[in-house]
């Protein structure tokens, strides 16, 4: 069964941000290179605030906590003084846990995907990369685990997976 993981998300504001206004008012919050990063309560979730008034959230689990944690990471800077409202929030990735019903054998399976876009090195990770051409990202373990990523959009999403599943049990079956 697929189960969404983490959404990572962009955040647009009104207005840009003051970096070292954000280090001076916000507690809990330090500068990491050209962005201030905090773990905003209650939610804790990873927050990074960029000069250009875009904030990124990423660790929370469906829509509609996203949409929590983004109006309390509002509510929260006005609370300290700074004034900023939302303006757009665009999910720039989705990352989804999956099993497939059988296991792999990589090295035979990457011998079979010669055509596709993908690699294994098992000297150096576990796991075979596989982008398909929507702009999905699959890690394969030989257990038969995946890990999907670069999921922006749900539309025709299973439809992909699905067709990803049915070519490894293709070409794990040649």
């Amino acid at each position: 069964m697929m189960n969404l993981v983490n959404i990572v998300t962009t955040v647009e504001m009104e207005k840009f941000f003051d970096l070292e206004e954000l280090l001076d008012k916000l507690p809990n919050c330090e500068r990491a290179n050209v962005w201030v990063k905090a773990r905003i309560p209650p939610y804790n979730k990873y927050t990074a605030f960029y000069g250009s008034g875009k904030f990124l959230i990423t660790g929370v689990k469906s829509e509609k906590e996203l949409n929590d944690v983004a109006n309390n990471v509002v509510y929260y800077i006005n609370k300290y003084g700074i004034d900023n409202e939302i303006k757009n929030i665009n999910i720039n990735n989705r990352v989804f846990m999956d099993q497939l019903n059988f296991e792999v054998d990589l090295d035979k399976l990457i011998v079979e995907l010669n055509d596709y876009d993908a690699s294994y090195e098992p000297e150096q990770f576990p796991g075979m990369n596989f982008k398909d051409n929507h702009g999905i990202t699959y890690l394969l373990f030989g257990s038969g685990k995946l890990t999907i990523t670069g999921v922006k959009s749900l539309d025709k999403f299973e439809e992909h997976v699905n067709e990803f599943k049915e070519l490894i049990l293709e070409k794990s079956n040649e």
